[in-house]
């Protein structure tokens, strides 16, 4: 029973990590109204990865190594740089003349790779992954190894469940949303894109 109740506590917590409007559910919205299930779903699946990534830099010790100031800046410079490009690539297709609405496997291909770099450079993944979490898993690693992977696999899967979620919704809405509908969401979805990367900035303090 208490296996169970750990199980659900941390399917739980994956599902409130991955819920809040952020970068990564932005870029998933809209790239499932453009390109459909499996872009939208692509996004989610690399920022699962990044995820992963940090999950396996705590179990193995090597989060004090990224928790540097100038390992930080570096992140943060370059995650500020890949959000602007975003977003800016975002809103060029809103003012263009071609229709936003197809499905195409070469832009599927790349939305792994924007989910993943926008997820490692998210400084909500750092606060969350080396804060909260990270001592969370240090001490589940003293009750032995099973007991961590448990609770990181679990995590996943909440993440793994919203993901999903926001990808089938953003499908089956994608019928009601015309293609002038969407210039205008991707302008929304643009400006956000940059806007995300401003505390980027101010973290990184490289002008400051």
């Amino acid at each position: 029973m208490e296996l169970f109740i750990s199980f659900i506590h941390f399917v739980v917590l994956g599902i409130s990590l991955a819920a809040p409007v952020g970068p990564i559910n932005v870029e998933m919205i809209r790239r499932g109204l453009s390109n459909g299930f499996y872009s939208s779903w692509l996004v989610g699946l690399g920022g699962m990865s990044a995820d992963i990534v940090f999950l396996l830099f705590i179990l193995f010790g090597i989060a004090p190594f990224l928790q540097h100031p100038l390992v930080q800046t570096c992140m943060y410079v370059i995650g500020f740089g890949m959000l602007v490009y975003l977003g800016i690539t975002t809103l060029k297709t809103s003012f263009s003349n071609e229709p936003i609405i197809q499905d195409s496997p070469n832009k599927s291909t790349t939305s792994y790779w924007s989910g993943f770099g926008i997820a490692l450079f998210n400084p909500i993944n750092f606060v969350f992954w080396f804060g909260i979490f990270g001592s969370s898993i240090q001490e589940l690693m003293g009750n032995g190894w099973g007991h961590a992977l448990f609770a990181c696999a679990s995590l996943l899967l909440g993440i793994f469940l919203w993901n999903l979620n926001v990808a089938f919704t953003v499908h089956f809405s994608r019928n009601l949303v015309n293609d002038r509908l969407l210039k205008v969401m991707n302008g929304v979805a643009g400006m956000a894109l940059i806007g995300s990367s401003v505390p980027l900035l101010i973290k990184s303090h490289l002008f400051w």
